[in-house]
């Protein structure tokens, strides 16, 4: 899927794999607009994936990826909704994330 990130009042379409190689605010701005992301919470999504040892800013953008598709899916938010969460709500989702184990889908 491609997304499109405004840059200078215009527009370029990103995927998702070359979205993790976008300089910083662009890469906020992709977030903003296909999560409903703002820039205090991605700071906060950066700093606790660095500081749990993703030091790699590609990785940790990869992470911050998987957990905001995660959110997305478990709370059913759709691109024109912003992400809320309550307080201490954030660091509670980042550690579920990290070390609950993810459900796995029989297919008969």
């Amino acid at each position: 899927m491609n997304d499109v990130i405004v840059q200078d009042n215009s527009e370029i379409e990103v995927s998702e794999s070359e979205a993790i190689h976008l300089p910083d605010i662009q890469f906020v701005n992709y977030c903003f607009q296909t999560y409903g992301l703002n820039r205090g919470i991605y700071n906060t999504i950066d700093q606790w994936f660095y500081s749990i040892g993703y030091r790699d800013i590609t990785s940790r953008r990869s992470q911050t990826i998987h957990f905001l598709k995660d959110i997305q899916q478990k709370h059913g938010r759709d691109r024109s909704s912003t992400l809320r969460f309550g307080k201490g709500g954030l660091t509670k989702q980042l550690y579920d994330f990290v070390h609950l184990p993810k459900p796995v889908f029989m297919y008969s």
